[in-house]
């Protein structure tokens, strides 16, 4: 385990949450009352492009879908969406996942504090957290919904503020590329996780990679190494 490194920043989609299920079944669902107005030459969206339009534009993707629907349908979409989103997290749907919580509890056990900073609404992340005991693990949740410009910078800045720690301290998780560059603006290293989602090209601007939950300890250990030699 780390011995430089203080506090673990986790993103919630796609690498605590396995949330594919719930964003293709909400997605579907809400399709439905739009079917009249796509066109039937479109291909509907699948799991890899709801983790894509995720990945790329953050919690509100379903606005920047190219499925036919113009600016104002496609903001229906969304409340819609977030509607079904609500009823399947409400039902269980999703699950943290496997062998994660084993990982955290050991991560506690040896000094390190954990945090999650979802790209996410505040109903979201209190829903995920409530329904599988996200406090049990983490000390503190934030999402960027609670932030102005910049809300990932500033939350980000923000939880490391609260664990009164410094950047060099920090480590931050995520699959998001805008995560990485909100992070290195901060001077933290990153690292890159992939255990969630299908394609890893977009981990390329993290500092580091763990492609299972399995090499999740060795890169630690190495974000771990550069922070005290370089940044600290």
């Amino acid at each position: 385990m780390p011995a430089h490194t203080r506090l673990l920043v986790f993103d919630l989609d796609y690498l605590v949450f396995d949330c594919s299920p719930v964003k293709i079944q909400a997605l579907r669902q809400s399709l439905i009352a739009f079917a009249e107005s796509i066109p039937q030459s479109v291909r509907l969206p699948d799991a890899i492009d709801a983790e894509e339009g995720y990945r790329d534009h953050g919690f509100r993707w379903t606005q920047f879908l190219e499925i036919g629907l113009d600016e104002e349908r496609l903001s229906e979409l969304q409340r819609v969406y977030s509607i079904q989103e609500e009823r399947l997290l409400d039902s269980g749907a999703g699950r943290v996942f496997p062998g994660l919580t084993e990982l955290l509890e050991q991560c506690r056990r040896h000094g390190l504090q954990l945090a999650i900073g979802a790209d996410a609404s505040r109903d979201y992340l209190m829903a995920v957290s409530d329904r599988h005991r996200l406090h049990d693990l983490f000390s503190l949740a934030l999402c960027t919904e609670e932030f102005g410009v910049g809300s990932t910078d500033e939350m980000l800045a923000e939880i490391i503020h609260h664990h009164e720690v410094n950047p060099s301290e920090t480590v931050v998780l995520a699959t998001r590329a805008a995560m990485f560059q909100a992070a290195h603006r901060l001077d933290v290293v990153t690292i890159g996780c992939g255990w969630g989602i299908h394609r890893h090209d977009g981990l390329a601007e993290a500092d580091f990679r763990s492609l299972t939950l399995s090499a999740l300890e060795p890169a630690l250990e190495e974000a771990d190494d550069l922070s005290s030699r370089y940044l600290a």
